[in-house]
């Protein structure tokens, strides 16, 4: 019998003897294969899209019809000015005497559109003695004038065609070695005028010259 349970304990053992390098194979770890690196995947950016130009906004075409276009100017229109008064007052002409200067008188275009009507006029007092060799000439003057009219264009160009009306009253004395004289004058007196419209215009009669003189526009 103890022979026999020995056999059985030699035998028992070799198959644990055996079973060990099944056993040892097992917790054995077994090698991961290492993964290759990945190809990174390129990154597609979008194109910006194109600009769109902005359309120019384009008027709505006028309804009716084109405006009248403004007619030029006239060379009229808002005239202004004075018209210097020079007298040959009394025997003046007869000592050769240059005629005086006694004052000016304005006026001026009073309307925006042809007809170009003109209205002036005004008060002139005047005094002054001039002494010569010959003697002394003294002049005293007082009027009261109108000035009206108009100013036309015409083929020349334009021209202020005017009337003067004067009334008052004036006093020359002339005193000269042995002689002694006084010229009175008084009433009313009507000129009718045509001067270019240029500055420095003239117009003149017996005894009177008459200068116009026009504001800078």
């Amino acid at each position: 019998m103890t022979g026999k349970r020995s056999w059985i304990l030699i035998v028992v053992l070799a198959a644990v003897v055996l079973s060990l390098p099944a056993c040892s194979g097992a917790d054995t770890p077994t090698p991961t294969a290492t993964p290759l690196p990945s190809t990174p995947t390129p990154m597609v950016v979008p194109a910006e899209p194109a600009a769109t130009p902005t359309p120019t906004p384009t008027p709505p075409a006028p309804s009716g019809p084109p405006p009248t276009p403004e007619p030029p100017r006239s060379p009229c229109a808002g005239v202004s000015g004075q018209i210097e008064v020079r007298v040959l007052a009394g025997p003046a002409d007869a000592v050769g005497l240059e005629p005086l200067a006694v004052g000016s008188l304005p006026f001026s275009v009073v309307t925006s559109e042809a007809p170009f009507a003109i209205q002036g006029g005004g008060d002139i007092s005047y005094a002054d003695v001039l002494v010569e060799e010959w003697g002394t000439y003294e002049v005293t003057l007082d009027l009261r004038t109108t000035i009206s009219g108009e100013c036309v264009v015409g083929a020349e160009g334009p021209t202020l065609q005017l009337a003067l009306d004067m009334a008052g009253q004036q006093m020359v004395e002339v005193e000269a070695e042995g002689f002694q004289g006084e010229y009175p004058w008084s009433g009313e007196l009507s000129l009718d005028l045509s001067f270019p419209l240029v500055d420095g215009a003239t117009a003149q009669g017996e005894g009177w010259v008459l200068v116009l003189h026009l504001d800078s526009v």
